[in-house]
């Protein structure tokens, strides 16, 4: 792990825990029913005020239709895939960033929510607030698990994208 986190300042791992087989095969286990919560720091290309992204808030069981990405088309089959977003809130940071926290189904995704991924992911935040998006950092909340050895709640910052 200490290799990995000196061979590059723009990536931080922190509880990193080998898994037997066994371990990860429970976590695949009803993977469509879990839900995984997120908190993402966007950037807006249009000026925005605190009132331009306050309905967001109110959006509730989103479904989202998402090709498989780019980004990982190489390595996963080509299909459409039916996601939720199940809650969303905003934070107002200035004119051109705030805080989006999601709370999703397990397998959506969120980098490709947030800038539309070349219109493959609808609806997407950029079409939602009418302007180009983009993420700048992803934390993935981490809660309670039979995997890992802790039992409160914890953020894990998988990556902070700089």
């Amino acid at each position: 792990m200490k290799q990995l986190q000196e061979s590059s300042d723009k990536i931080k791992v922190r509880d990193l825990q080998i898994v037997t087989r066994e371990a990860m095969s429970r976590m695949k286990e009803g993977e469509e029913e879990k839900t995984k919560s997120y908190t993402a720091l966007v950037w807006t290309q249009k000026p925005i005020q605190r009132e331009d992204i306050s309905f967001i808030d109110d959006i509730k069981d989103l479904t989202l239709d998402q090709k498989t990405p780019l980004r990982v088309l190489h390595r996963r089959a080509l299909a459409v895939r039916q996601r939720a977003i199940h809650s969303m809130s905003t934070r107002f940071l200035d004119s051109h960033h705030f805080y989006l926290r999601l709370k999703t189904q397990a397998g959506t995704y969120i980098k490709e929510f947030v800038h539309g991924d070349f219109g493959r992911t609808n609806p997407n935040l950029c079409q939602l607030l009418k302007t180009d998006t983009d993420i700048l950092e992803l934390d993935v909340e981490v809660g309670e698990s039979h995997i890992c050895k802790t039992n409160n709640k914890k953020k894990a910052n998988l990556l902070n994208i700089i």
